[in-house]
C-alpha cells in the first residue's frame, strides 16, 4: 500500500505559504516537471538501491493519480494526490503516476538509482500478469 501524506503548513500570509517536508536522504535527486495528461513510472523497485527501498516523493505542485498494485496483486488502486504531500511507495508495487494538471515533483533518489532498481512493466503487459491467474 502506497502512503500519501499531506506536508504540515508552517504558515501563511499574503506573500504565500511555507511548509515542513522532512529529508533524511543526501545526494542527487530527480525534479520532474509534467504536463497534465502524462504518464510517469509503469514499474515496481525491488529494494536493491536504499533510495527505492521506499520510494518517496514529494508532490510540490499540482494533482496527480498515482495508480498501483501490489506485483502479485490482482486489482490496480487509485490513489490521488494535490500538493504539497509527500508519497511514499514501497518495494514491489507497480506504479505508475498521472498528471491530472501540469505538476512538478521531486524524487528522493538518483538517476543511477532508478536504473539499478527500477523492473518496467508496460500498464497492458501488467494488467495480464494480474487479470490472469493459473
Amino acid at each position: 500500500m502506497i502512503k500519501i501524506t499531506p506536508l504540515a503548513l508552517m504558515g501563511a500570509d499574503d506573500r504565500g505559504s511555507g511548509y515542513f517536508w522532512d529529508c533524511n536522504r543526501t545526494g542527487n535527486f530527480v525534479v520532474c516537471y509534467r504536463n497534465a495528461g502524462s504518464s510517469s513510472g509503469q514499474h515496481y523497485h525491488e529494494g536493491k538501491r536504499d533510495n527505492k527501498n521506499p520510494e518517496i516523493m514529494y508532490l510540490f505542485t499540482g494533482k496527480a493519480a498515482i495508480h498501483w498494485c501490489a506485483k502479485d496483486g490482482d486489482t490496480i488502486t487509485v490513489s490521488e494526490v494535490t500538493a504539497p504531500a509527500r508519497v511514499e511507495i514501497p518495494i514491489n508495487i507497480w506504479h505508475q503516476l498521472i498528471a491530472i494538471t501540469d505538476c512538478c515533483f521531486i524524487e528522493m533518489n538518483s538517476l543511477e538509482d532508478v536504473q539499478q532498481d527500477s523492473v518496467r512493466v508496460w500498464r497492458p503487459d501488467f494488467e495480464k500478469m494480474i487479470n490472469v491467474k493459473p
